[in-house]
């Protein structure tokens, strides 16, 4: 008899974490690439405070992945993050190196282009 959890295959697309970041994830088999980038504020453009590529790999329910900021955004921070799949839409991050917080990340959409972001009003 076979105990093992059923693998979850997440949604690609554009996932939004708590903080309300947009992250364009992409899996291919089992690869994870990525791009990240700060919310879209009234102080800060979409990628102008961070802005960071990754890429990783997808084993069972958890996505294991390297990543680092680029010279688009102010940060030059590198790091691991360790993300856990709950559901095709919803993963929690459960170890990082960076400052990502142990965050929920839910599926927003397939496709997401700059030109359709509005600004975020943070109160």
């Amino acid at each position: 008899m076979n105990n093992k959890k059923e693998t979850i295959k997440i949604k690609n697309g554009v996932w939004k974490s708590t903080g309300g970041n947009l992250f364009w994830i992409n899996i291919i088999q089992n690869k994870v690439f990525w791009l990240g980038m700060n919310n879209k504020t009234l102080e800060n453009e979409l990628g102008e405070n961070w802005c960071h590529v990754g890429n990783g790999t997808k084993i069972d329910n958890r996505i294991i992945l390297d990543w680092s900021d680029i010279s688009v955004g102010k940060g030059n921070l590198n790091g691991k993050i360790v993300i856990e799949i709950i559901s095709n839409i919803r993963m929690k991050v459960i170890e990082d190196s960076g400052n990502f917080g142990m965050s929920i990340w839910n599926w927003e959409k397939d496709q997401l282009h700059f030109s359709q972001i509005t600004k975020q009003h943070t109160e």
